[in-house]
């Protein structure tokens, strides 16, 4: 399988309550707080890290995570872990400043007013490619994908594959926000544009779960690699991808009919096997392969406990079975809308304690998430910005870092351009490295 750039943007909800659930703060003045020791030393609420990340206030004042450029699907699965420890770090530090309230960061695509947060993937790909077909092959694999990595949640009353199908809107669209489309066509590929775009899909749930995560990424990977291997498939327009999006979230069995354009039908499952079947025959990742098929098949047979400690849904819905039996209450009753909060929150929810029990499954430890928060991947452009930030910061200069290029922040200084995202070595920052740690006193404003 070819060598692919991805990373992934998670937003982040805030809530700033009382003990007693009352609201302490506005999510806008919170985000604030978190972000002030971002401020104190970047003077700025946009700044790359030393792991190459970048972490800002969006749109709306809610926080945002983008990952380091990755070229492997459990790269990314590392950056995203780390980007949760970077975000509950400021939390934590917010919260010690307050008294009698507590920020809650909440990692989830949907919170209890019906506000929706992204969960961007990013996966570069050849310009010389057919990129108008692109989306065309990929929207049925995306469609149907949430019956694998979504995160499950309940819409009036009954669990589903994932909340976020009921906040997007068209199948392929330039806008991010005023129509939520599936794919996203903005050209902006953070690299030599006569080489690369950038595909951006925002139909995906944030994940919880290791195995989501990364599966998530290592399936859609493998299905464009597919595709621009130019293997022939079976060719699958949806009728209506939106109402298509809604109906396979909430059907559990993934095998009611899908009206195709050609009069057609097919189900969920089918779509899914199509797909893993051809990434097969194109040398898929067994591991993938493996977890892919496994998902398919507890989905089929209606036996969850093949995933029920890997995937969010699975994890989720158990979890819910088991906490509305024990408490006789039904799905849409508030102690389970309460329990799904806890599950996405980052920094006081009940992961750590579904781990400890084994009821969530990891593919990272701990010491391999710190390393992340503390380093760029090694394999790729991010390598380049994180040396040359954690030099700046150790030597105390003044510096600018973006997807592109590095510069030191003095008269006549020019910017070191980086237009190759597979490139891990480059001499011109290895010059500006030098310069840093040779005559830091010079350089300083």
């Amino acid at each position: 399988m070819q060598r692919r750039i991805m990373g992934l943007e998670t937003e982040y909800g805030l809530s700033c309550v009382r003990a007693d659930g009352s609201r302490a703060m506005e999510a806008e003045e919170a985000a604030r707080l978190m972000f002030k020791p971002i401020v104190a030393w970047a003077r700025s609420a946009n700044v790359f890290l030393a792991n190459a990340s970048r972490v800002y206030l969006d749109v709306g004042s809610h926080p945002e995570y983008a990952s380091a450029e990755c070229d492997d699907p459990m790269q990314v699965l590392a950056q995203d872990r780390a980007g949760d420890e970077i975000m509950a770090s400021l939390v934590r530090q917010a919260n010690s400043e307050l008294d009698g309230a507590k920020i809650h960061l909440l990692k989830n695509n949907v919170d209890s007013a019906g506000n929706s947060f992204g969960s961007h993937e990013n996966y570069l790909v050849d310009r010389r490619g057919e990129f108008s077909r692109l989306p065309s092959l990929l929207l049925p694999f995306l469609i149907t994908r949430q019956i694998v990595t979504g995160a499950g949640g309940v819409i009036d009353g009954k669990f589903v594959f994932s909340r976020r199908s009921d906040h997007l809107w068209e199948a392929v669209s330039s806008a991010t926000t005023r129509t939520r489309p599936i794919i996203n066509t903005r050209d902006e590929p953070h690299a030599d544009e006569s080489l690369y775009r950038r595909l951006h899909v925002i139909s995906g749930d944030s994940s919880i779960a290791d195995t989501s995560a990364w599966l998530k990424f290592a399936m859609t990977s493998a299905v464009l690699s597919l595709i621009e291997s130019g293997r022939t498939m079976r060719t699958l327009s949806f009728r209506e991808p939106i109402a298509t999006l809604r109906a396979v979230a909430r059907d559990l069995s993934a095998q009611q009919p899908i009206e195709l354009s050609d009069g057609g039908t097919v189900t969920a499952l089918d779509v899914q096997q199509i797909y893993l079947d051809e990434v097969a025959k194109n040398g898929g990742d067994e591991r993938m392969l493996n977890t892919w098929q496994r998902a398919l098949d507890a989905v089929r047979s209606g036996d969850h406990t093949r995933v029920e400690t890997e995937l969010d849904w699975a994890i989720k819905e158990k979890l819910f079975r088991e906490v509305a039996a024990r408490r006789g209450v039904s799905y849409d009753h508030p102690d389970i809308a309460r329990l799904d909060l806890a599950y996405h929150d980052v920094v006081q929810g009940i992961a750590p304690a579904l781990e400890r029990r084994g009821a969530l499954r990891r593919l990272l430890t701990a010491q391999q998430v710190q390393h992340a928060v503390d380093n760029a991947p090694a394999t790729t452009r991010a390598h380049l910005r994180g040396r040359f930030i954690t030099a700046a910061q150790q030597a105390g200069v003044d510096y600018q870092a973006d997807w592109k290029s590095l510069r030191i922040n003095r008269a006549g200084a020019r910017a070191v351009m980086l237009p190759d995202p597979f490139a891990n070595e480059a001499a011109a920052v290895d010059n500006l490295i030098t310069q840093l740690t040779d005559e830091p006193e010079r350089l300083m404003p």
